[in-house]
């Protein structure tokens, strides 16, 4: 029987595979798990497995920093010029993010 692979998204740099095995714990039989920056997979021995898993854990956090990580200190600085006088330095709302993430802000 062949099996089934899920992916993972939203996740927290700092998951390792014992956090998914935990976290699919009771789902069935754990074929292969494969964590990226950021994403994952996660293959099923079962497909039922796999569909139970989904139903039951989608929009379920893996991981609690995975909305909002830690910020980090990089060496990218942004200097804004030209502004109005008019304009209060609260005023501007930017972020930066690095150009091979792409994700939707809530805000």
């Amino acid at each position: 029987m062949s099996g089934c692979r899920i992916f993972i998204g939203r996740l927290s740099p700092s998951a390792r595979e014992k956090d998914v095995e935990r976290f699919f714990k009771g789902y069935g039989r754990i074929r292969d798990i494969d964590l990226k920056r950021g994403f994952g997979f996660v293959e099923f021995d079962d497909p039922r497995d796999a569909e139970d898993a989904v139903y039951e854990l989608d929009g379920k956090e893996l991981c609690s920093e995975s909305r909002n990580p830690p910020p980090m200190r990089t060496e990218n600085r942004l200097i804004v010029e030209n502004l109005s006088s008019r304009v209060s330095w609260q005023g501007p709302s930017v972020r930066v993010e690095p150009l091979a993430s792409a994700r939707l802000s809530d805000s």
